[in-house]
């Protein structure tokens, strides 16, 4: 009897502790990271009576013990670390881990270690990185900003996890240091099209300047300040955006003055011949039949092979006068006056080798050094020679020509357009000129119209000397331009602006430019400023083939480092990731460049792999440190030591550190908190049965207690 009442007791014992145990569960159901608990019932030693028996040999079989329990115990509480829900919070430095594995936090700056699974974090205000209840959270920091200048993109959002583990300490007033730009990436397309939508004016040529085309080192108009460099006509276009695509031999015929050729007619009844210009002109003529006088008959006869010769005759004093307008376009037989083949009859006084030229040819040629003496021309400098040597012979040829001397100038203004000025001499002889622009012509070169147009702006009836100048149309380049703005070493920005424009079929030059005082090392002393003479060219696909200079070395003149190295980052030969050149409008896909200023600490996140992520006003994000996991063999076995905090003990083994998602350690998340994994449904039905079994050995104690007043009435 009192053995059951002291197993009823025990039994009410250890329901006591289950009620106790699923009573803090249900206390702890919104409690972050909490793990719930479970009571492990086990019996009690039994009082054994008889022990167990084998078969006896003699027939007799085996027999079981005989043992009476005393009672039930709690043996351990058991704690399940089962993954609980995760929730949003909002807060940037709230932590979740999803899986395996606890904070590790330090009541006393990392001397001890203690675990958590609540990530309920906060900065002090040192900065330190702690719990609700004031536990510093350990991990790895970055280290000395100092050499952030200095790491690639991919490092900045690394931490070394490899050292030991220490307070995680992140200064409230953090900068970050300025890095200068290293390297500029571009992407962009530069139209390989005969149309383009932006263009250019061509570079400024001064009369009175010779200056090489080559770019290199470009002469600069004190005046203007435009740079003096020729530029392959055959890469040029008009003003509406039309490419002239000048081919071998195509040009355009300039005349300065009307030619004009005056001889005297004899008279004669024979039949009368001479060529002019190639063409063959011949007649005969009795005046006793026709009443025609000879120089008339030859002005007619002259007269109808005006559109093969462009010449026009006219009776002028009793000499026939010769005149060719220079008006057609064609080859040689339309142009000036040439007596081709003496003449007989009544042109006898027509002499072979006699001419009036006024109007001259000049004839696109690709080759780098063109016949001058041939009037070929490849840049907008040697056509520009060419005209103002000629006009000047033209205008006065007694005179010797020089370009310091020359009283007609030809130069291309700054909108991009030949001009053709008449100074006046000083003499007391007014020398005009006109002109008149043509196209060439022939059986194998066809007339480039685009370009006879553009230039026939130039005509006029009279160019006055002292007067006012004349001009072709607007001639351009095709131009694509990109800007970035580049940090030096004191985080000082400086814009960088890239100038393309179309120097070949497949060529173009750039120059980079930069604010004043700012200088480019390679730019002319009077323009610092101004880098001249970068190359890019292209394959017959489009790709890049190279380009060149490949580094700008740049001066801030502002105290900051110098010279910068700055690499052009513009593409690889023949590929397709950075410049390229196909028919579609030229456009800039991507500009960017590695530098930036320096930049407050304003905003923190944390990442999938526990790393604490600085957000500063310059833009830029840096892993400032992360956070370290443990994850011990027995989880079961750690020590409760309340305020969500457990310890190691002996039968929990000693804690794995390492980063989230290694070894078995889970992930974590940022903005947000891993709840209680209490299941309140389970607790409640738990309450209900240990309340059950509370009252059933209640109800064996008070059947004992029966019993035992019984055997006190027998007495009775």
């Amino acid at each position: 009897m009192l053995r059951s009442l002291w197993s009823g007791v025990s039994g009410m014992q250890a329901h006591q502790i289950a009620l106790d145990v699923e009573s803090n569960n249900i206390a702890n159901v919104n409690t972050v990271g909490f793990k719930y608990s479970r009571a492990s019932f086990v019996d009690m030693l039994s009082q054994v009576k008889l022990i167990a028996t084998s078969p006896y040999q003699n027939g007799l079989g085996g027999q079981n013990d005989f043992s009476v329990g005393l009672g039930v115990g709690v043996n351990s509480t058991t704690k399940v670390f089962s993954q609980g829900n995760t929730q949003n919070t909002d807060v940037k430095t709230d932590l979740a881990i999803n899986g395996d594995g606890f904070f590790i936090i330090s009541p006393d700056r990392g001397t001890t270690q203690n675990f958590t699974r609540d990530g309920e974090f906060l900065f002090d205000a040192n900065g330190n990185l702690v719990t609700n209840g004031g536990y510093v959270v350990q991990g790895w920091m970055k280290g000395d900003l100092k050499n952030a200048s200095k790491m690639s993109d991919a490092d900045f959002f690394k931490v070394d996890n490899t050292g030991p583990i220490q307070n995680i300490q992140i200064d409230p007033a953090m900068v970050m240091p300025a890095r200068a730009s290293t390297k500029i990436s571009l992407r962009a397309n530069l139209s390989a099209g005969k149309h383009v939508e932006q263009t250019g004016n061509i570079f400024a040529l001064d009369s009175a300047v010779k200056t090489p085309a080559d770019g290199v080192n470009p002469v600069y108009d004190s005046d203007s300040r435009l740079t003096q460099k020729g530029e392959d006509f055959a890469a040029l276009f008009n003003q509406d955006g039309d490419a002239f695509t000048l081919t071998e031999n195509q040009g355009i015929w300039v005349s300065y003055k009307t030619s004009e050729m005056r001889n005297e007619i004899q008279d004669s009844n024979e039949e009368s011949m001479v060529e002019i210009n190639g063409t063959t002109i011949s007649f005969t003529n009795d005046s006793g039949v026709s009443g025609m006088s000879s120089i008339m008959a030859a002005q007619m006869a002259i007269n109808a092979h005006k559109h093969e010769t462009g010449v026009e005759a006219y009776i002028d004093n009793g000499l026939l006068r010769l005149e060719n307008k220079n008006e057609l376009d064609g080859d040689e037989r339309v142009k000036n006056i040439r007596i081709t083949a003496s003449g007989t009859g009544a042109f006898a006084n027509f002499v072979e080798g006699d001419a009036d030229i006024t109007s001259f040819r000049y004839r696109y040629t690709s080759s780098l050094s063109p016949d001058s003496g041939t009037g070929q021309f490849r840049t907008t400098e040697d056509l520009r020679a060419l005209m103002q040597y000629d006009a000047n012979l033209i205008k006065d040829p007694t005179q010797p020509y020089a370009d310091s001397t020359a009283s007609v100038s030809v130069k291309v203004n700054k909108y991009g357009m030949f001009e053709i000025q008449n100074k006046d001499n000083g003499d007391t002889e007014k020398q005009n000129l006109n002109i008149f622009v043509s196209g060439y012509s022939s059986e194998n070169v066809t007339n480039n119209v685009l370009f006879k147009d553009t230039m026939k702006a130039l005509n006029t009836a009279s160019l006055v000397e002292g007067g006012i100048a004349s001009s072709s149309s607007k001639i351009g380049h095709a131009v694509h331009t990109s800007s970035v703005d580049v940090v030096d070493s004191l985080g000082t920005k400086h814009t960088i602006r890239f100038e393309f424009y179309k120097s070949g079929g497949s060529e173009w030059n750039f120059r980079a430019i930069v604010p004043e005082p700012s200088e480019l090392y390679g730019s002319s002393p009077s323009r610092p400023n101004i880098f001249e003479g970068g190359r890019v060219k292209f394959n017959s696909d489009g790709s890049l083939a190279s380009m060149n200079p490949p580094v700008l070395q740049f001066d801030p003149k502002n105290g900051a480092d110098a010279p910068q190295r700055i690499n052009l980052a513009f593409g690889k030969s023949g590929g397709f990731g950075g410049l390229t050149s196909v028919d579609k409008q030229s456009e800039t896909y991507n500009i960017n460049q590695d530098g930036y200023q320096a930049g407050d600490l304003i905003d923190v996140r944390f990442d999938s792999n526990g790393s604490l992520l600085g957000g500063f006003s310059n833009g830029r994000t840096l892993a400032l440190a992360q956070v370290a996991l443990a994850n011990f063999a027995n989880n079961a076995g750690l020590q409760a030591e309340g305020g969500n905090v457990f310890s190691a003990s002996g039968n929990s083994g000693q804690p794995i550190i390492g980063a989230a998602n290694t070894g078995r350690r889970g992930s974590v998340s940022g903005s947000k908190l891993e709840m209680s994994n209490v299941d309140l449904s389970r607790s409640l039905t738990q309450l209900i049965v240990v309340q059950r079994g509370f009252q059933a050995n209640s109800k064996a104690v008070t059947t004992s207690d029966q019993v035992l007043n019984t055997l006190l009435q027998l007495k009775q």
